[in-house]
């Protein structure tokens, strides 16, 4: 019955396992430099989000937003690892 009392880092993993979704489909689809390209992207955007949390937002707020980047973070190069590596094995 508690098997979400994470309360507050429910939706932080959920957006992370969203991301490793998306990416995992999106490598399906797309061609392998296409796929690096897409994460580098996301991994920049990440990077500045983080940054932006420590050094604007700042406190309390800054370290969710900043949890919030790094799990988007993981979640888009797990979905590349994962999708490479299964795109590897079915061929």
């Amino acid at each position: 019955m508690n098997a979400f009392m994470l309360e507050g880092w429910t939706p932080i993993l959920l957006l992370g396992a969203i991301f490793i979704v998306g990416v995992y489909f999106l490598s399906r689809k797309v061609s392998r430099k296409t796929l690096y390209t897409v994460s580098l992207v996301l991994s920049l955007i990440c990077f500045a989000f983080v940054l932006y949390s420590i050094f604007v937002v700042g406190g309390w707020e800054g370290m969710g937003l900043g949890f919030v980047a790094i799990s988007v973070l993981l979640g888009t190069w797990l979905g590349t690892i994962i999708g490479i590596s299964s795109k590897n094995i079915s061929v």
